[in-house]
This record gives structure tokens, sequence and C-alpha cells, in this order.
């Protein structure tokens, strides 16, 4: 690997920091998106051990620091996301999708974003008025109170006008209490 501290690669670290925002985490790592995970650590070592920022102490060039912390900062977050299998998973779909300008850079937010519209998908009733119906006609079901369960999953119908989910469990309670 060279010697990123002598003064010929400057131009090239100071160009690297400006364009970095515009490349995915396998870019940086100069790897490619079926990596090994041997690959992805071997090359983050490599790469880390070369522009670490304490290699740049002793050069009077801010500029140049404030690029080499801002690489090496992009380099440490790429490995941080590809090693972990799960957020690399999420990621190559998040870079190989529509908005890829936009996914770029692997946040927290995106996870918590994620596991939240997991989470709503998850959940039949999608208002907080129509979710509070729903599980009390869920109680009503467990307790044998057909009539009861029927009226709340109307009422949460009324609030979820578009719930095709709720509609078709309205349908199954209606047969269940009619004898069906």
């Amino acid at each position: 690997m060279s010697d990123y501290t002598d003064p010929q690669f400057w131009p090239q670290l100071k160009g690297l920091a400006q364009s970095i925002d515009g490349l995915d985490y396998f870019q940086i790592l100069n790897i490619g998106q079926d990596a090994t995970s041997a690959q992805i650590r071997d090359s983050y070592y490599g790469l880390a051990r070369a522009l670490h920022p304490d290699k740049f102490f002793h050069i009077g060039d801010e500029e140049l620091k404030a690029s080499i912390n801002k690489v090496y900062k992009r380099v440490t977050e790429s490995y941080t996301i590809l090693k972990d299998e799960t957020k690399r998973i999420q990621y190559l779909k998040d870079i190989n999708g529509p908005e890829r300008t936009k996914k770029l850079r692997y946040s927290e937010g995106s996870e918590t974003e994620q596991k939240e519209q997991q989470k709503q998908a998850a959940k039949l009733a999608k208002t907080p008025k129509g979710e509070q119906l729903y599980n009390t006609a869920l109680v009503d079901l467990q307790n044998n109170r057909l009539d009861q369960a029927f009226k709340n999953l109307q009422s949460a119908c009324l609030f979820e006008p578009a719930n095709a989910d709720l509609k078709k469990l309205l349908q199954d309670v209606d047969k269940r209490r009619k004898g069906g």
C-alpha cells in the first residue's frame, strides 16, 4: 500500500474527500457487492492503516487533515455497516433500489424507519382509533362475544374504510356469529 503522507498523493486525497459522499460503501472500500466478510475486513484494515489520521499529525496542511478525517470516518462507517450481515443486506437493497442516491449512507434512522414500517405492516389496523377498536374486538373474540367484536370491527372500518384486512376480518366474524 502506498504512503499517502507523501505530498504527491495529497491532491488525490483532497479530491476523494470532496467526492466521497457520492460513493457507496463498497466503492469506498474498493470491493464488489458480492465481497466476502474476509474481503471486507481485509480492505478495511488496509485502508485504515494507510489513512489513519495519526499518520498525518505532523503535516501542517489543515485542509488535508480535514480531508483525511472525513475519508477515514467514511471508511470506518463503511466497515461498520458491511461487516454486519443484516445491515449489509438492507444496505444492498437500498443502494440497488430506485432511491440509491438518498440511501448511500446507512443511518440508524433508516433502520428505525424500516423496523417501524415492518411493525406497521404487521398491525392490521393502521390508525390509533382503528387499532384501539381492533384490539377491543380481539378481546371480544377471545371471550366469544361475537356480536360485540362485530360492532367494534364495524367501527374500526369506519376509521379505516380502505383497510381490506379489517373488512375481511369483519366478514369472517359476521359469518361466525351467523353460524357460518
